[in-house]
């Protein structure tokens, strides 16, 4: 079993603010972007070792303390991890197949962090 970090989740309170933040005082560049006209806002920051997705939020998600992820970490077979997971309240979601083309499953630790164990599109291992 390997469970390798892959990005930090994070639905900022002011979007432009955060996006100021990560890539003109830290210097991260902005490798993908979407949204716009209407749409929720996101882009991926790069800082080398480290990947940041910023998601605006929406009417819809104005509550971050929802079921977004802030950790995602990068596994090769979801079924096969999520099988060796006690059942409890931690799982906040079973795997499943997400709108953006991967595999996942979700937990919240006891402090209320949430972790998404996600298989990344296009890998065939």
């Amino acid at each position: 079993m390997s469970d390798r970090f892959h990005h930090l989740f994070i639905k900022p309170a002011d979007f432009e603010q955060s996006l100021a933040f990560y890539r003109d005082t830290l210097g991260w560049e902005v490798t993908e972007t979407w949204g716009g006209n209407g749409n929720a806002r996101g882009c991926i920051l790069s800082g080398g070792g480290i990947r940041v997705v910023l998601s605006e939020r929406t009417p819809e998600t104005k509550d971050a303390s929802g079921t977004q992820p802030s950790v995602h970490l990068d596994i090769h077979d979801v079924d096969k991890r999520f099988k060796k997971i006690p059942k409890g309240k931690h799982v906040v979601a079973p795997p499943e197949d997400t709108q953006w083309g991967t595999r996942w499953f979700v937990l919240r630790d006891p402090d209320g962090n949430v972790i998404a164990f996600e298989q990344l599109r296009g890998r065939g291992d």
